[in-house]
C-alpha cells in the first residue's frame, strides 16, 4: 500500500497541470483565442448578417420619405398620325393627312409641415433599427462566448475524470491482487469497485456535456471547436456596481430601443398635429403642340397655387389620432422607465454573480489545497498502519472533486465578467477590440443617402 503513494501524487500532480492548461494540445498550432473565435463569428455569422440587411433596408426608407419632399418634375410626350378620307361612298372625296407632336414639362411642389415631420420621424426610426442592430450584435457575440465557455469547461471536466479512472483502476488492481494473495478483502475491492464506476459515470456525463457544448458551439460559430485557449477577463470591467449601473443607463441596448422609440412616437405625434395645418401646392407647366405636317405649332405655360386645409371630418379624425399619439407617448414613456429598471435590475444581479465566482473561485482553490494536505496524510498513515488504502481512495475523489468544482467556478467568474459586460451595453465587436472591419449602419447611411434639399432642411 505504500509504493502506491508516489503514484498518487504524480496524478495529483497531472490533474492540476490538466485544469491550468485544457486547451494546450498536440494541435496548438490550430488552437482558436476566444477573439479569434468571435471575430470568426462577427464575419460569418448568418444571424448578423440577417441584421445588417434589416438595417439597410431601414436606411432606405429614409431616402424614399426625404424624396418625397422633393419637387416633383415629370414630362410627357404624345404624337399622332392619322389618314382621312371623305365622302367615300360617292367617290368624290380626298385623303387628308394630320400629324402632330406634343411634348409637356410638369413641376410640381408640395409645402407641408405633414412632409417635414415625416422626414424627421423617419429618421427617428432608423436610428431605431441602428439599435436593434447594435442589441442583435452584443447579443450574437454573448452567445458565442457562453458556447465557447461551456466547450472548455465540458473538456476540463473529462481530463479530470479520466485521470482520476485511470488511478482507480490501478487501485483496483492492486486491491485485487492484495485479495488474491490473502492480505487484502473483498470489501476492500468491493470500495474500490464502486468508486471506479462512480468516476466512469462522471466521465460518461461530461462526454454527454461536451458533446452538447460542440454541437451548440458549432451551430452558433458554424463549425466544430478545434483546440481552445482559455480566455482572460475583458478589459474595461467597472470598479464599482455604481460606475456599472451608471455605464449600463448610458450604453445598454435595451435603454437606447426604449427611447429612440419614444422620440420616434413624439415625432409621429408632430407630423399627425402638422395635419391640421395648411398644406400648399405649387404647379407649373409647359406644353409644346407641333404639327409635324403643315409645320405650325403653339407653345402654352400655366401655373397654379392651391391651399388645403381641413375644416370638418378630416379634422376631427386627426385630432383623434393626436390623442392616440399621445397616449402612445405616455405608453412608451412609462416602457422606457420599465427597461431602466430592468437594465438596473440585470446590472446588479451579473455584477453580484461576478462576485460571488470570484469568492467561490478562491473557496475552490483553498479547498484543493486542503484536499492535497488531506491526501498526503492519509498516504502518510497508510505508511503508518493507522490508516487504510480506502481512506486514501476517498481523500483522492474528494481532490478530484474539488478541482472540477474550481474549473467550474474559473469558467464562472470569465462567463460573469462577460455577462457584467454585456449588461452594461459594452459587448460590441468595437469594444472588445476584435481584429476585423466593424459594421457600422450609421456609416452606411450616411454613405447612401441622398443630399438634397429635404435632407438639408429637415434632417438635423
Amino acid at each position: 500500500m505504500v509504493r502506491l503513494a508516489p503514484m498518487l501524487r504524480r496524478a495529483c500532480a497531472a490533474s492540476v497541470i490538466l485544469v491550468g492548461m485544457i486547451a494546450v494540445t498536440s494541435r496548438a498550432a490550430q488552437a482558436d483565442t476566444l477573439q479569434q473565435a468571435l471575430a470568426k463569428l462577427y464575419t460569418d455569422s448568418p444571424d448578423l448578417m440577417a441584421a445588417r440587411y434589416v438595417a439597410e433596408t431601414t436606411n432606405e426608407v429614409f431616402n424614399q420619405v426625404a424624396a418625397n419632399a422633393l419637387p416633383q418634375v415629370s414630362t410627357s410626350w404624345n404624337a399622332n398620325y392619322g389618314r382621312t378620307y371623305t365622302e367615300i361612298l360617292r367617290d368624290q372625296g380626298d385623303f387628308t393627312i394630320d400629324g402632330g407632336l406634343q411634348a409637356g414639362v410638369s413641376l410640381t411642389q408640395t409645402i407641408s409641415p405633414v412632409l417635414s415631420g415625416g422626414v424627421t420621424q423617419t429618421r427617428k426610426s432608423v436610428e431605431a433599427g441602428w439599435v436593434n442592430y447594435d442589441q442583435s450584435e452584443q447579443q450574437i457575440i454573448l452567445s458565442g462566448i457562453r458556447a465557447y465557455l461551456s466547450v472548455i469547461q465540458a473538456q476540463s471536466a473529462i481530463s479530470l475524470q479520466a485521470g482520476n479512472i485511470t488511478l482507480l483502476e490501478s487501485q483496483l488492481n492492486a486491491a485485487q491482487s492484495r485479495y488474491d494473495a490473502g492480505t487484502g478483502t473483498r470489501t476492500d475491492v468491493a470500495q474500490v469497485s464502486a468508486s471506479l464506476a462512480d468516476a466512469q459515470a462522471g466521465v460518461q456525463q461530461a462526454r454527454g456535456n461536451l458533446a452538447i457544448a460542440q454541437a451548440t458551439y458549432a451551430q452558433v460559430f458554424g463549425s466544430r471547436p478545434q483546440s481552445l485557449i482559455f480566455p482572460p477577463l475583458p478589459a474595461g470591467l467597472p470598479r464599482t456596481l455604481n460606475e456599472a449601473q451608471a455605464a449600463a443607463m448610458k450604453g445598454n441596448p435595451s435603454i437606447k430601443a426604449a427611447l429612440v422609440a419614444l422620440q420616434e412616437a413624439e415625432a409621429k405625434k408632430k407630423v399627425t398635429e402638422a395635419e391640421l395645418k395648411p398644406t400648399y401646392r405649387i404647379g407649373l407647366d409647359a406644353t409644346r403642340s407641333q404639327n409635324v405636317i403643315d409645320g405650325g405649332g403653339a407653345t402654352s405655360f400655366s401655373s397654379s397655387i392651391g391651399v388645403s386645409l381641413p375644416l370638418y371630418g378630416g379634422r376631427q379624425i386627426s385630432k383623434s389620432k393626436i390623442r392616440q399619439d399621445e397616449i402612445a407617448v405616455h405608453r412608451l414613456r412609462q416602457q422606457l422607465a420599465s427597461a431602466q429598471a430592468l437594465v438596473e435590475q440585470e446590472v446588479v444581479q451579473a455584477w453580484n454573480q461576478f462576485q460571488t465566482a470570484q469568492a467561490v473561485g478562491a473557496a475552490r482553490a483553498a479547498q484543493i489545497q486542503a484536499a492535497e494536505l488531506s491526501l498526503r496524510g492519509s498516504e502518510a498513515e497508510v505508511g503508518a498502519g493507522t490508516k487504510t488504502n480506502n481512506d486514501v481512495i476517498a481523500s483522492q475523489q474528494s481532490l478530484t472533486s474539488a478541482q472540477v468544482s474550481a474549473n467550474n467556478a474559473r469558467v464562472d467568474v470569465v462567463q460573469g465578467a462577460y455577462n457584467l459586460v454585456a449588461a452594461m451595453g459594452r459587448l460590441s465587436a468595437r469594444d472588445l477590440a476584435l481584429p476585423v472591419r466593424y459594421y457600422e449602419p450609421e456609416r452606411e447611411f450616411e454613405n447612401r443617402r441622398i443630399e438634397n434639399l429635404a435632407t438639408l432642411l429637415y434632417d438635423r
